[in-house]
């Protein structure tokens, strides 16, 4: 092949590798293990491929965008996200393309045809749960990738510990003196869904404290959601009524909070109400939350990403966001 139709798509191809891996060879950057590099060198050799100055900006990633993937635009925990990315990115002057890419599709197929898009230098993933599905095609691709709101021990990640977020809200409950407490979760096919179920069931049980399975509502994580479950619970006999509901999101609770009102009762006085993430809204509604740092998600999801790009990162990061309790007026 003429060494001017060769370019660093085609040595990437030829070598099985992703093209942040040439790129890093070409910039003899040190993280590349000694095989790969070998590798590499030689269908570089073979192709006739030397590096224009084209070529050297490509390999230095230089298309100057990077894809955000999140399975929701309009929520308001993916918004806070969003706020986060957009201002850092913008402080680099890089490009944002968005994916939209719902939970429940083939999220490694739609990955990899960004991948293999070339349109962008790096991935952040936002709540996609890569870790449970297939990933190695992703990992094998080399793609600078970085996982938001998800614990991975293969790619960079940052996350929170969704166990521990609902265990400090049923906690702040108890010790408020209630013990008819209601849960209401999202979908159970969601791993933080999940993860905040097994929070909610370890702070009942370390209290001593029976959770009936009427008191534990699922269905998903909106606020139509949360209106519909606190129905559900109001319409079982007032002397069955929890005393307190711990709700997965704020959006649930915002929709909690209505069905709440429109039966003429008021949190806390009749029931009292605690909501997960510390959205906008929350705070306006006066609602007492479990806050998860969502813009900080945002911005050190980009951070560690561009280190990633520009090969800065010398082993794979990972970091768990603290989360806190915001008391207000609902509980």
């Amino acid at each position: 092949m003429a060494k001017d139709k060769t370019n660093i798509y085609d040595v990437a191809k030829k070598a099985g590798v992703g093209i942040a891996t040439v790129s890093r060879v070409i910039n003899n950057s040190e993280n590349v293990k000694e095989e790969t590099r070998e590798k590499i060198i030689k269908v570089m050799n073979e192709m006739d491929y030397r590096p224009s100055k084209v070529a050297q900006n490509l390999a230095k990633q230089q298309s100057n965008a990077i894809a955000v993937i999140l399975p929701s635009f309009v929520d308001h925990f993916f918004v806070e996200v969003l706020k986060g990315i957009q201002d850092t990115l913008e402080k680099e002057e890089i490009d944002l393309i968005l994916y939209k890419i719902n939970v429940d599709e083939n999220r490694i197929s739609k990955i990899m045809d960004i991948v293999h898009s070339r349109k962008v230098d790096g991935i952040a993933a936002v709540t996609m749960n890569i870790s449970n599905s297939n990933y190695r095609e992703l990992l094998q691709s080399e793609m600078p990738v970085v996982l938001a709101d998800e614990k991975s021990k293969n790619f960079n990640s940052i996350y929170f510990d969704n166990i521990k977020g609902a265990e400090m809200a049923v906690d702040y409950l108890v010790n408020s003196g209630h013990q008819k407490i209601a849960f209401i979760n999202g979908n159970l096919e969601h791993y933080n869904a999940q993860e905040r179920l097994k929070g909610v069931e370890k702070a009942i049980k370390k209290h001593q404290l029976i959770i009936e399975d009427k008191y534990i509502k699922a269905s998903d994580f909106y606020t139509e959601d949360g209106y519909k479950s606190m129905q559900e619970l109001l319409e079982m006999p007032q002397s069955e009524w929890p005393s307190a509901v711990s709700a997965a999101s704020d959006n649930q609770a915002i929709g909690a909070l209505q069905a709440i009102e429109e039966r003429g009762l008021k949190a806390p006085d009749d029931i009292a109400l605690i909501g997960y993430d510390n959205i906008e809204l929350a705070k306006y509604l006066k609602i007492t939350t479990i806050w998860q740092p969502m813009y900080k998600l945002g911005q050190l999801t980009i951070e560690v990403l561009l280190k990633e790009i520009k090969g800065e990162l010398k082993e794979r990061f990972e970091k768990e966001l603290a989360l806190s309790l915001i008391k207000r007026e609902t509980a």
